[in-house]
Order: C-alpha cells, then structure tokens, then sequence
C-alpha cells in the first residue's frame, strides 16, 4: 500500500512558549513541545467488521530509531500535550504486556516499531469509523521528544461467506451463479440491498483448481464427505454498511451456510520474556526426550516433510542451513515482514537447527523444513489475509504422514486479545479438515488468550463430537511442573502440551547471542522463545520423529489421531490443575518403545 512519507518538522526537544510550526498545542501555561514526524504504515482499508487488531508500524529513519518508542506511551488519536494526550493505547496481552513487536519491517537495515489497537475499543471511542480518512500515532522517546506518525486509509466492512455446498455457487459479482441450477436471486438482493462492492472466491482459481483432483483423494482416505473450498467467498460491503444487518441477511438466505466478519492477522503467539536453556528437550519428565529419539537415525525426521504456516522466517540463519526455496508459497502467498522474522525462525530453530557443534539442535534435524504465508496476494496487487488459502494451497505438496504447524491464533468470542486457535474461524477448519483427510498430520498452537475453550460461548465448536479438524491441539505448559501457563487457552479439546517458556533456540530477541543489531541476523540465540508458538513445534517435532521411525522400518505413518494417543497415553501427565487441561508433555523414549518392533529391522536404541 501507499505509506505517506512525511517530512522530519523537528529534530530535538525544543522548547518554546508560543505557536509554532511542528509543535503540539499546550493546555494553558504550559510550555509548547516539539513533534518529530515519521513515517507510520496503516492498513489501507480497515476492516470495521469484526474484532481483531488494527496494525500499524513506525518506521525509523536516519534520525530517530522507532524501535525505542515506549508502547506505553503510545496513543492513536490527537495530541495536545506532551502530559496530557487523548487518544487510544496499544492494546495489551491477556496478563500484561504490550502488543508491539520490533522489525525491521522495510527491510531498510533500521528496526521499526509495529503496535496493535484493539479495534472495538477504536470505533467506541470514535478513533476509527466509516468517517474516518487518516490515522495519527504518537508516542515518547526515551529522550522525550514526542513521535508522530500518520497514514491516510479508507474503511472497508469486509466478511467471509460460505454458499451452501448443495448449490455449487461459483463465479464472481454480477456473474455469480450456481452449477446446480439454484436461483440466486435472493442472493443478489441481499448483495444489492446492502450495496456489496466486491465478491470474489476466498481461494486463488489455480489452488481451487489443484484441489478439485485432491478432493477425490481425501474422501477415499478419510471415508467422509470433504469440504467444497470453492464455495468460500470473500464479501467486501461499504464503510457504512451495517454489518448486524447484513450478516443476518445472508444467514437468512437458503443458499448461506456460515457468514462472519473476515479474519484479520493477529501477533504471533509468543511470550519471549523466560530464561532457560534446551531442557524442552532433554528426559522425562522434564522435557520430551528428543535427545534420546536423535541417537536412532530412523527417528530423526528423515523423508517427512514440515509445513510451518508462518509470517516470515530467515531460511539464512547459520544453525539452519536453509534458502528460500524452504518458502512453497512463492509471490502468491508473500511473506509478511510485519511481525519480524524472528517468529518464524525460533520455530524453524525448534525443529531442524543441524547438530553442527555449535548453537542448537532441532528435534528433528533431518526432516524437510517449509513455510507458507498466509498473507495472499490479490489481483488488484494488494495482500489479503487468508490461511485458509494458504492451507488449501499446501495440499498438493504433502504425503501421508507429512506435518503441518499452523503457527496463528485468532480473535475469538471475547473479543480484544482473548486469542483462541485459529480454526475457530470456520474457513480455516474446512482447510484444516481436508488436510486431515489427506492424510496429513495438522499440528495447532492453542493461542495465547488464556480462554476455556469448553465455554458457553465457543458454542461446542471445540468439542470433537461437534465438529473434528483432525488436527492436534496444543497448550503451553510449565517448563518446570507442566501445569498450564496462565496465557494458555485451556479445555477438553487441546491434546498435547510443549514448554509454553524457556526455549532456547534460533532468532527470537538475540538475548542469547547476537542481540538485535540486523549485522547479526544469522548468529541470533534466544533463551526465552514461548507461548503456545513455542509448545507447538515441541509437539511436532515429537510428531515427526514417530512419522520418520514408522516409515524407516517399513510401515504405514499413522494418521493425526493414532499419532496423538500415543503420544498421550506414553506421555508424562500434566501437572498442576489438571481441570485446566492442556494435556500430557510427549515422552518419545516411551512413545517410541511403544512401536511394535519391526521384525526386518533393528529396533536399537529407539524400538
């Protein structure tokens, strides 16, 4: 999108007592205060539907580094004075904390400030509405000096849509029709009534048109009906559109199945603020013991693939030993730099950092390591957020047996930062579902909400005899008891746990080794990665070493479900409230002991 380079109007905290060009109005006597102006990066169209985050990034330049922008003092909204300045502050973790992430998000060399409003909070206090052309952040250096920042955008009321599968809808806009010989009339006037401006199919033609073949496939393997992803559309309405309308419009057409307002991209889920070392992964029950599962080649990871579906990550890192062709989604699904890389790279780091004498050590380092972005890139040029393109899109790469992480969490029903996992959103099960199908095994972080998933208003759609992705869900657990970290969603539905804090691995905030200066990007150590974005490539890697040990010695991987009771009943129960499930920490000494031998094939050390 366009960003609005504004000029530098001051340099230093310069102080004067009267009306000035670049200076912020003062209440009376006080003193006047400089205003330095950067560059800031606005969503160009925000979505008013929904209740997810809005973010936007300060980008530094040659004279102020944005990255040592206090969060707290940051507002989106006018500024009077240097003490007294209305407007809306960055949204906050559920248990403290800010959501701001440093990047370098230009890929200038200079690392940038990004920050996160929560969106409901923004339209009840009138900071962003259909009225609204621009958006202000200011915030404090630690030298005083106030920051700005503004970027002009233009609202959008944007939702998801599922048409009925009995219909077979397809098409475009005026040109939407339905392959069953269904009248879409109705439709059409729900569309028009509400004046849509854009309905498009939510997956690209050429993935719609590599699934069409994999659905035959899936329902063969799976014995059930597979979801139909062409029916998935994205439904893009008028600033002022009035979203309790229309989605109740929609849903009451015949011809509707789901109707909700579109996902947005939320922060990764990780709390990077523990110290430890690599003890995720020594025995039971204080880790998962890969370091046992490492000594037999057969359970290192070899010909199964790992698909992290990820922002960004640094495929250059020296413990990785990686290049770009790691990345499957090429420029339709381009990588997001928002977020940083470090995410990503902590993840790769967890499962296939090489065992090179130096650094660390994946858990499974001998696996094939990929990402995806679920970050689309649309006709119009423009990126859209959408996993569940991203995931529909990997099913032409994966075999039986091959893992997918889904490293993204999503607003759930309480809105604000009470983040639940991803397939809550009803396109991204379906995605979900059909990997499962496929014979993939799909490996969920829980999110970092702190919410009971077995709630009353999750309305059983965490409960597997309402509705099954396949997918094995995971919490954060204690690095030292294994009982839930208070950020973890909790509930019947998660199955494993992996530490949620302490993991020592590859990027992250460097505070191992490196630090934060780009000159060190590949040698960067952390020894705090965590949250449920931590516990779950923990879960795959344990996941994988399994796949890897079944297919070396001749049989059949097994399927998400088989995978994940053994790895429940062998693993090292949860400690703590057990109330609050997040289920066992994986055991793979007793996992793998737990594999009938192979009669062609020596089972030392790990049969």
């Amino acid at each position: 999108m366009s960003r609005r380079l504004t000029a530098l109007l001051a340099l230093g905290a310069l102080v004067v007592t009267g009306q000035a060009v670049g200076t912020a109005a003062a209440h009376a006597g006080e003193p006047l205060i400089s205003i330095v102006d950067i560059p800031l990066d606005a969503p160009e169209a925000p979505n008013l539907a929904g209740q997810g985050q809005l973010a936007v990034t300060l980008f530094s330049t040659a004279t102020v580094d944005a990255s040592r922008i206090d969060p707290g003092t940051v507002r989106l909204g006018p500024i009077t004075s240097v003490d007294a300045r209305n407007g809306a502050a960055v949204a906050q973790w559920v248990g403290g904390g800010f959501l701001s992430t440093v990047t370098d998000a230009n890929s200038d060399g200079r690392s940038d400030l990004r920050l996160f409003f929560d969106k409901e909070a923004l339209r009840a206090t009138g900071h962003l509405s259909a009225a609204t052309t621009a958006l202000t952040v200011s915030g404090q250096l630690p030298d005083g000096r106030l920051v700005r920042g503004s970027d002009t955008v233009a609202p959008a009321v944007v939702l998801e849509v599922k048409f009925a599968e009995t219909a077979a809808v397809r098409g475009t806009d005026r040109a939407l029709r339905s392959e069953r010989g269904r009248d879409l009339g109705p439709v059409r006037a729900v569309l028009d009534r509400h004046r849509a401006v854009e309905l498009g199919p939510l997956l690209p033609e050429q993935t719609l048109g590599q699934l069409s073949g994999l659905a035959a496939t899936a329902k063969a393997r799976s014995g059930r009906a597979t979801p139909d992803l062409a029916s998935w559309y994205h439904l893009t309405l008028p600033a002022g559109a009035d979203v309790s309308a229309a989605l109740r419009d929609l849903l009451a057409l015949p011809d509707v199945a789901y109707a909700y307002p579109a996902p947005e991209a939320a922060p990764p889920p990780a709390t990077p603020d523990f110290t430890s070392m690599q003890g995720y992964q020594r025995p039971a029950p204080q880790g998962v013991d890969a370091d046992y599962a490492r000594q037999d080649p057969r359970a290192r990871g070899a010909g199964i693939r790992i698909v992290d579906l990820e922002y960004d990550w640094n495929p250059f890192h020296e413990d990785l030993q990686l290049d770009w062709s790691s990345d499957l989604g090429g420029t339709q699904f381009p990588r997001n730099t928002s977020f940083a890389d470090e995410h990503g790279t902590a993840v790769f780091g967890e499962l296939v950092a090489q065992p090179n004498g130096y650094g660390v050590t994946g858990g499974v380092p001998d696996a094939d390591m990929f990402g995806i972005s679920p970050m689309q890139r649309l006709s119009s040029g423009q990126t859209s957020y959408r996993p569940a393109a991203a995931l529909s899109h990997l099913a032409q790469f994966l075999q039986p047996g091959d893992a997918v992480l889904i490293e993204q969490q999503t607003v759930g029903p309480n809105g604000g930062t009470r983040y639940v996992p991803a397939e809550w959103v009803q396109s991204v099960f379906d995605a979900t579902l059909l990997l499962s199908q496929l014979g993939a095994v799909v490996v969920a972080t829980g999110g970092n909400g702190g919410e009971n998933l077995d709630a009353p208003e999750f309305q059983g759609r965490f409960n597997r005899s309402v509705r099954d992705s396949g997918a094995i869900m995971v919490g954060a657990g204690s690095s030292t008891n294994r009982s839930r970290l208070s950020f973890s969603v909790y509930g019947s539905r998660l199955d494993l746990q992996g530490w949620g804090q302490n993991i020592t691995t590859t990027g992250s905030n460097g505070n191992l080794q490196g630090g934060t200066s780009p000159a060190n990007l590949n040698i960067r150590y952390t020894r705090s990665f965590g949250g449920t974005s931590g516990a779950g490539p923990i879960v795959t890697g344990a996941v994988v070493a399994i796949q890897s040990y079944l297919k070396a010695t001749g049989r059949p991987v097994m399927t998400a479900t088989a995978v994940s009771n053994l790895l429940k009943s062998t693993g090292t129960p949860q400690g703590g409230d057990t109330a609050q499930r997040i289920g066992p920490l994986p055991n793979l000494r007793a996992a793998l002991a737990a594999v009938p031998p192979s009669r062609a094939v020596s089972t030392s050390p790990a049969g």
